[in-house]
């Protein structure tokens, strides 16, 4: 019984990984595209721990670049934070 219990564990936990990844922003649009994500993410987000990770959704991602961007004054703003108005 422990051995059934053991290997589904194992199971549940690799299929829980597999779901983790497959949501990430790696896998919606690859990596190159999700490093940049990442890269203006870190560039402009206030937060103190940013989503600005590619194993999180692009979606937030995206959302924190856009926050990040509309706390910025034009002048301060990096040129990309034009394409997320």
């Amino acid at each position: 019984m422990k051995k059934i219990l053991i290997v589904s564990i194992i199971l549940l936990a690799g299929a829980q990984v597999a779901a983790f990844a497959e949501g990430s922003c790696r896998a919606e649009v690859g990596a190159r595209q999700a490093d940049i994500y990442v890269k203006q993410c870190r560039e402009v987000s206030p937060a103190t721990r940013p989503p600005c990770n590619a194993q999180n959704p692009c979606a937030l991602i995206i959302a924190e670049i856009k926050r990040g961007c509309a706390m910025l004054s034009a002048a301060e703003a990096p040129a990309f934070c034009r394409k997320y108005k």
